[in-house]
Order: C-alpha cells, then structure tokens, then sequence
C-alpha cells in the first residue's frame, strides 16, 4: 500500500511540474565539415590526396598515433617552450593585462569543447612583428601584430585561439609528433635534424585541409560563445589583398589555403551550419591594447 501511494503521489508531482523543467539540456547540433572548396586546389588532387593517405599509413604503422598520449603532447610543448625561450628564439611579452584577457578568452573556448582532450593549455604574447599564431603540446602562442589585428573586437580573437585549439583538439599536433618520433627513429635524438622540427612547428605546416579543420573548429566554439563568426571571413578577406595572385606552382607547395579562398570556404560554412550570411562587420574595440612594460 506504501508502494502504490508512493508511486501515485511521483505521478503527481510529474505531471504537475512544468514542461520546460522536465525537458533535458539541448545536445549542440553537430556541425558539417566540407572540404569541397578545396576541390579545385593542388591539395586535393587525386594524386596529392593518396599520397597523403599512403604517408598516413606509414607514418602509423612506424609510430602508433595510440603512443602519443594527451600527457605526452604536453610535455613535448612544455620542453619545446622552456627551449625556444632559453636560446631566445621565443621573446614572451609581459603584459599583465592582455594576458589575463587572453587567459580568459582560452578558459571560455575550452569550456565549449565536445569530449574535450586531456591537453594543458597555456596561451603566450608573442614579441614578433608578424602576423601569426601558432600552437605546439597545448602551448599557444599569438604575435603582438596578431593581437593588433585583433583589437578591434573580441571574436576575431576568439576564432583564432579555437583555430589553434582545433590544431590539439583534431590530431593535427598528434601527427607532427609522430613525424618528429619517426625522425628520431631514423637518424637518432642527436642528429634528428632539429632545424625541420622545429620550422615545421613555428610554420604550422599541417596540410591544407587541416588548417580548414582548425578554422571549423574555431568558429564552432566562438559561435557557441555567441560571437559574431563572420569576423573570420572579413579577416581572411583582408588578409587576400596582401597576397599574391593564384599561381597552381605556389599553390602545390602551400600548407596553407589561400586567404581568398580561406574566406570563401569559411563564408560556405557558417552560412550552412549557423544559416548566416557574413557582411561588413561593426568594429568595436574590446580587446585591451599592447603597452610597452
């Protein structure tokens, strides 16, 4: 009798309760990933593209991507780091308040991950007079001439700390370790030709469709945070007026998609996935401005 009344008076409280308590929290919806903006590059040729499945599998099956642990790829950005900052290769700016600013930015971005790595992030100024951002074991690192470009607003800052968190998130940094395993393999820790490790660290040079990777995925969580994503195509569009005009010689050799392109691919995504189509933007500076120290 305790049971069935029991059971009653739960039936009661169900119904009673409003329907907008009872309802589950809302799955993000999965976004599409396409690539067909790069059909018409040397990249994605049919020959370029087995050749890059061909030195997947070997690459594999020298160095087992399930050996390259979310711990491993930490300390290898932690060694990588205390390096490049002893023998002055990197100069890390000091500035207490754009730091705390872009600590925040990456907490913000991590939070919005779906089955998050088990990476340490860590985000550093840069002192470098390009305009660059680059990451290697979860340490990301954004040049002065970068954050200028950003200071016009957050989500251009935003959708370039997921960029580079895409790099981690996707196995791009993963691959780059396996590379650098291999080398060792082959010509020992000593002789392992430190100068291609590293060159392709700074460069990022993944391949062209991993760098489109990294920038879905960026725009992913900015659009989560609720910033406007179309600041990306507008950056990628004034990036193209500095770039030279395509040439399919340079475009075999590029790591990276041609900013015109990069927009365009860019533009095709959000407006399939986030249904907005991109436009002049409204700059305002949110993003406290670099200060000599």
């Amino acid at each position: 009798m305790v049971r069935i009344t029991s059971l009653l008076l739960f039936c009661i409280l169900i119904l009673s309760c409003d329907d907008a308590a009872l309802s589950l929290p809302e799955k993000k919806r999965a976004t599409t990933y396409s690539y067909a903006c790069l059909d018409s590059t040397f990249s994605r040729k049919p020959v370029n593209k087995n050749i890059d499945k061909v030195s997947g599998l070997l690459r594999d099956f020298a160095i087992s991507k399930k050996y390259i642990t979310d711990s491993m790829q930490t300390v290898y950005g932690k060694e990588f780091h205390e390096q490049m900052v002893s023998e002055g290769s990197f100069i890390i700016v000091k500035n207490p308040t754009v730091q705390q600013k872009l600590n925040a930015v990456l907490k913000e971005l991590l939070a919005e991950r779906t089955n998050p790595s088990g990476i340490e992030y860590s985000v550093y100024i840069l002192k470098d007079p390009a305009i660059n951002a680059f990451t290697f074991g979860g340490r990301i690192y954004i040049t002065e001439a970068m954050l200028k470009k950003c200071s016009s607003g957050d989500a251009l800052l935003y959708s370039i700390v997921g960029h580079e968190i895409g790099h981690s998130e996707k196995g791009h940094i993963k691959t780059t370790i396996q590379e650098i395993e291999l080398s060792n393999d082959i010509f020992g820790e000593n002789n392992a030709g430190s100068f291609w490790e590293i060159k392709k660290i700074l460069t990022a040079s993944f391949n062209q469709k991993n760098e489109l990777e990294a920038d879905y995925y960026g725009l992913d969580l900015t659009n989560e945070l609720g910033y406007d994503v179309c600041t990306a195509v507008n950056f990628w569009k004034e990036m193209a007026s500095n770039e030279n005009n395509y040439n399919q010689l340079e475009d075999f050799f590029r790591t990276h998609p041609f900013s015109k392109l990069r927009a365009q691919c860019l533009s095709d995504h959000i407006l399939l996935n986030f249904g907005k189509k991109c436009s002049d933007l409204n700059k305002t500076a949110l993003l406290p401005q670099l200060s000599k120290e």
